[in-house]
């Protein structure tokens, strides 16, 4: 998993703001073409596994932490408004 440092800098202001300093990726379940993801600035729990990406503390719910090696956190600003958005991942559907 890749997060770049706009979308970092984002995530800090949040956690700031909240007063936790863990971003976790989580499972919210299965959809045609694997897991759907869930991202929480909330404290790990029991089966995530806690790694630091690009400076910030990060938890991986165990049943996803295979299918996001190749996926990029980036953050996005335009018309429409701005906010975190995900690529990388499969587009079977």
């Amino acid at each position: 998993m890749n997060i770049t440092d706009q979308a970092k800098t984002f995530i800090e202001n949040m956690m700031k703001e909240a007063g936790i300093s863990t971003l976790r990726f989580g499972y919210s379940g299965a959809g045609c073409c694997g897991p759907s993801y869930q991202l929480a600035l909330e404290k790990p729990q029991a089966d995530d596994t806690v790694t630091m990406v690009n400076q910030l503390e990060v938890a991986v719910d165990s049943r996803v932490a295979d299918q996001i090696s190749g996926l990029t956190l980036d953050f996005v600003q335009d018309e429409q408004g701005a906010g975190l958005t995900l690529s990388g991942g499969s587009n079977c559907c």
